[in-house]
């Protein structure tokens, strides 16, 4: 994978790392928004199970929020993520924002296999859906360091600490969706 990133950097291919980028961010807004979807009707299925007329008509009553909302803050929290980080780490890695977003580009297809594989388990399994999803960012994140350090030639110290810059903002959008979406 390694060969294949520093290759595909070198081709400088900017509008396909759009592409993928655009393709990841859907294929997490289709997955958060089936996710939701899913959620939501067991726990007000498993909520109104046995409460007869009362529950007939709560469930009549009652709207279900869209998927499409989900889908949407999804993808553009995506988008977002991954151009702004690409920005703060071109800035600290002192590095061209196009190979930064190329290397992010390029590995993002650990990540669309990955939501994929959740996407198509999530109806067997919510735990496998999750699980697949959390190999695949796992993966992604090993690439990420592996390619800090080889293809562009950061000390250790750098490549974690470019890791942790990663991670800070995914980790802030998991809890503004816990809280908000």
């Amino acid at each position: 994978m390694i060969k294949f990133a520093s290759t595909y950097l070198k081709k400088n291919l900017f509008y396909i790392s759009v592409m993928i980028t655009g393709f990841t961010s859907l294929l997490m807004g289709i997955f958060y928004g089936i996710l939701k979807s899913k959620l939501f009707e067991t726990a007000s299925s498993n909520f109104l199970d046995g409460t007869g007329v009362l529950g007939a008509y709560v469930t009549v009553s009652s709207s279900k929020p869209s998927g499409v909302n989900y889908f949407l803050i999804v993808f553009l929290l995506g988008l977002g993520f991954f151009f702004l980080i690409t920005f703060v780490l071109k800035i600290y890695l002192k590095k061209r924002y196009l190979e930064v977003f190329n290397l992010f580009g390029i590995l993002n297809i650990i990540l669309i296999f990955s939501f994929i594989l959740g996407i198509i388990f999530i109806n067997v399994s919510l735990l496998l859906s999750f699980i697949l999803i959390i190999i695949g960012i796992i993966c992604y994140l090993f690439f990420l360091y592996r390619c800090l350090i080889f293809i562009f030639k950061l000390d250790i110290k750098k490549s974690i600490i470019s890791l942790i810059i990663f991670l800070i903002p995914i980790l802030i959008i998991l809890v503004i969706l816990k809280l908000f979406v």
